[in-house]
């Protein structure tokens, strides 16, 4: 694409120049392979997220706890 690029301040294509640009693309088989290998890290990310968000939510209960306890004179208790 450095070739055909074309402009000194502002570096350009035209229309007719990106449609030559010729993209290879992997297998039908390999696309498919990465397909559900990134379903299964999303499913992955998305489980973590329902552990942090509980965790989250864990930690703030404790800190309230732990601030209810100090105001009230039991922390040490």
């Amino acid at each position: 694409m450095k070739n055909i690029v074309h402009g000194v301040g502002r570096p350009r294509l035209n229309l007719g120049e990106i449609k030559a640009i010729v993209l290879p693309l992997p297998p039908l088989a390999e696309q498919e392979r990465i397909v559900a290998e990134v379903e299964r890290r999303l499913s992955v990310i998305e489980e973590q997220e329902v552990v942090v968000t509980a965790s989250l939510k864990r930690a703030a209960r404790l800190r309230q706890s732990i601030l209810e306890r100090a105001f009230s004179g039991r922390l040490l208790s």
